[in-house]
């Protein structure tokens, strides 16, 4: 019976429990919905969803479906409990029956312990070319390399002249090496009689199957090489590198495909450190953060971020960041990163420039408000802010805020990075509450590790991202000295209003007032609160970095908060109410005699002026109403000047009746046809919030989807229906045609939409064509799998035969 059918059955007589813990764990197979189960097991056989089901699956599950791979491509019959059971060298019954159950509820493989169990579909092709780490059989390596069949002929007399058969084709001399290599005993011979090169050779190839034989630029075969190839213990690929077929493969691993089942998740960690240590530095962490933060967005304020003509932030921009926050490149580019995240920066289209309109609604929050927006906002955010500054293939380097940081992935990612610390956390900690056990250090190779075990098809995505998103954690506060922190374990189970309240309770309470001294300082002894903080940035400059930032006042800083508006009997007054102790003389005489000589020069902004000798006209033009609503000024007896445009002031002076001619003198404001640009709009700070919205399929769909297949009529799928179960259970009819060499009757739509029914042979599918040859003329050709209308195979019918 068709794999596809067998699975369509079986889906059909579980019970709805079952089926829902199957879509738990397989959405995309309800996305759209399907009408039967027919056209379910369909869509669960396909390689995109099996690829999808694979990134998920721990390494035991991987290891027990890449065995049933490699086992039932053998001859395509379905492979028993005990012959998987010895596919293993170590291996525990119970905890692979326990495996095999999962892997049946989960749909990628269909059978049972009496008959036996044969991968899903496509699984074959999601799993890879090379499954276990092991090249291909002897005969698939006949069919794809011309010049290795009639070697295997050969071959087979230099390995053991008893089984030398004067008809032997490639087919029977495969058939022949692969019952030599599956017997210890003939093996051990052949490994006897191989130099020792050769053996250290094999040894090497054994979990890595492609390799290269030959030093850069030596082009001769050495001698090891050459006798393996020639008794096609190894496949030559091209001039410099081999393949080590799959049941030589199998040999040198003890005649298994796994060492062993690895049930038991590598949670052991190397160093540990107390909960007080971890927790000082987690909240100082936090603490430092959200100050670096409040510092970006004063800075971006005042001076916008220019991004380069290519995307991001350039390195020239960036320095220029990291001065004013008083950092290196890294943390300045993460918290640019961060900023845009959680839309406290945004980019504006007109100037491509990254503004901010939201700092007074960052301030307005709590600071463990502010910590909770920052942490969702990482979470959420399909970013890789640690990505900036590395290089890509053709060299050039990542910039922050640059499309090539962008990610789809990491927010997964970032899940499993909690769960995995949670995992490590909870597999070191005692069982003695008076006695609690140090807490584990979160280091990236038991990270990645365990990471890798849980999803091993994401091996390399987590050891590129993962040690990049720990450093982030850390400065989140999420860990501390590298160990899970209790905030940490809050968010990472999806309870972040608890979180943010073991913050709000950890940090200590801004100070309100700081320490005037008379070389000019001013000392805060702690996190200022934000309108303290704010006032000293408007009259001096921060010195240094961290809680006790040095504030130094100097006449530029007194002339800066002149110019935002204050006077000295303000500053002063400022002063004196934010300080702990009396203002220093110096200090106050710094403030008055600059505010003495501030003003002799005032300079404004006008967009356009008018300029005329008759006192009529100036009393006329300030008299009108009309002229009030573009803010006209008096600055001198002949001169006005307005915040319009110059265009727009002369239609208005034509309106009243007179004729003003243009000055070609100069111009003041932005060009002509050119607005002042108009502020962002202010958004509440309750819209500061971003929320994870996880990727997942409701309840309600579920049940919907159940109710469909229940009610819909049972029926087997015609492969030529044109739906998706009758498409893959034609490929799926191929495929069988190939692995057994057989002839079919292929029947297809010619160009003129005609049925033409012809004996072939198949050889290979993939990428949506077939290649078929005649088996008359012996021409090979290419037909689309679109054209293909109908597939049945010629029973005791084979290529050879």
């Amino acid at each position: 019976m068709s794999a596809i059918r067998a699975l369509a059955e079986d889906l059909a007589r579980r019970s709805d429990d079952d089926l829902r813990g199957l879509l738990a764990v397989r959405p995309d197979l309800i996305l759209p919905p399907v009408p039967d189960f027919a056209a379910l097991a369909a869509r669960a056989s396909t390689r995109v969803s099996l690829q999808r089901a694979l990134e998920n699956v721990p390494r035991p599950y991987l290891q027990v479906l890449e065995a049933i791979v490699v086992l039932s491509d053998d001859d395509g019959a379905a492979v028993s409990q005990a012959r998987l059971i010895s596919a293993f060298t170590d291996v525990d019954p119970v905890a692979l029956d326990a495996v095999l159950t999962d892997l049946v509820a989960r749909a990628l493989i269909v059978g049972s312990a009496m008959g036996g169990f044969l991968p899903v579909g496509a699984l074959p092709d999601a799993v890879g070319p090379y499954p276990a780490g092991l090249g291909r059989p002897f005969r698939t390596l006949a069919r794809s390399i011309p010049r290795f069949g009639p070697a295997l002929i050969q071959a087979v007399p230099l390995l053991d002249p008893d089984a030398v058969d004067g008809a032997m084709t490639s087919a029977s001399a495969a058939q022949a090496l692969a019952l030599l290599t599956a017997d210890p005993a003939r093996w051990d011979r052949v490994l006897s009689d191989a130099p020792e090169p050769a053996v250290t050779l094999l040894s090497r190839l054994r979990d890595a199957p492609v390799g290269s034989t030959a030093a850069a630029g030596d082009t001769d075969t050495p001698p090891a090489v050459r006798w393996l190839q020639d008794r096609c213990l190894l496949a030559p690929l091209d001039a410099l590198h081999v393949e080590l077929p799959r049941n030589v493969g199998m040999a040198l691993r003890g005649h298994a495909v796994f060492p062993s089942l690895d049930v038991v998740p590598p949670t052991a960690t190397g160093r540990t450190t107390r909960a007080s240590l971890r927790d000082n530095a987690a909240f100082g962490a936090i603490a430092e953060t959200l100050r670096l933060m409040t510092a970006l967005l004063g800075s971006v304020s005042s001076t916008p971020v220019a991004t380069l003509r290519s995307g991001g932030v350039g390195v020239r921009e960036l320095r220029r960041v990291r001065e004013a926050l008083r950092s290196d490149d890294g943390t300045a580019a993460w918290l640019l990163e961060l900023a845009a995240a959680v839309g406290l920066l945004t980019l504006d289209p007109d100037d491509s420039r990254w503004k901010t309109s939201r700092l007074d609604a960052w301030e307005a929050l709590d600071r463990d408000a502010q910590w909770l927006l920052l942490v969702e906002g990482w979470l959420a955010v399909d970013r890789a802010p640690a990505l900036v500054g590395s290089r890509l293939p053709e060299g050039t380097a990542i910039n922050a805020l640059a499309a090539e940081a962008s990610r789809p992935d990491a927010p997964m990612v970032r899940q499993r990075l909690l769960a995995v610390a949670v995992e490590l956390a909870d597999a070191a900690s005692g069982t003695d509450a008076a006695h609690p056990a140090p807490v584990p250090v979160l280091d990236e190779q038991s990270v990645i590790g365990l990471a890798s075990w849980h999803q091993p098809r994401l091996h390399r995505r987590f050891a590129r991202l993962l040690p990049g998103m720990l450093a982030e954690a850390a400065s989140l506060g999420l860990t501390g000295g590298g160990a899970l922190t209790d905030a940490g374990r809050l968010v990472a189970e999806d309870r972040f209003e608890d979180a943010a309240l073991a913050v709000r309770e950890a940090l200590p309470e801004p100070v309100s007032q700081v320490v005037l001294q008379a070389d000019l300082t001013a000392v805060a002894p702690g996190y200022l609160q934000p309108e303290i903080a704010r006032g000293l940035l408007r009259m001096a400059t921060p010195e240094g970095q961290g809680p006790a930032t040095t504030y130094r006042f100097s006449a530029d800083s007194i002339r800066a908060a002149l110019d935002a508006g204050e006077d000295a009997p303000s500053i002063l007054a400022f002063l004196r109410s934010s300080s702990a102790t009396e203002v220093p003389q110096a200090l106050a005489y710094l403030v008055e005699d600059t505010a003495s000589r501030y003003g002799r020069l005032l300079v404004g902004r006008a967009g356009s002026y008018l300029r005329t000798e008759d006192d009529a006209v100036t009393a006329a033009v300030l008299a009108d109403p009309r002229a009030a609503v573009l803010g006209i000024v008096q600055l001198a007896p002949t001169v006005l000047v307005s915040p319009a445009s110059a265009p727009e002031l002369t239609a208005l002076l034509r309106d009243l009746g007179f004729s003003p001619a243009s000055d070609a003198v100069g111009t003041v404001g932005p060009p002509p046809g050119q607005s002042e640009p108009s502020p962002p709009a202010r958004v509440p700070a309750d819209q500061l919030r971003s929320r994870l919205n996880p990727w997942s399929v409701a309840e309600d769909e579920i049940a919907a989807q159940l109710t469909a297949l229940r009610s819909a009529k049972p029926g087997p799928a015609d492969p030529g229906s044109g739906s998706d179960s009758g498409t893959l259970l034609g490929l799926e009819t191929l495929r069988a045609a190939i692995r057994s060499r057989s002839r079919i009757r292929l029947g297809t739509a010619d160009s003129e939409g005609n049925h033409v029914r012809q004996v072939l042979v198949p050889l290979s599918v993939s990428g949506g064509r077939l290649r078929v040859v005649d088996p008359e003329t012996q021409v090979e050709k290419v037909v689309s799998v679109h054209r293909v209308m109908d597939v049945e195979i010629l029973e005791g019918s084979t290529a050879d035969g």
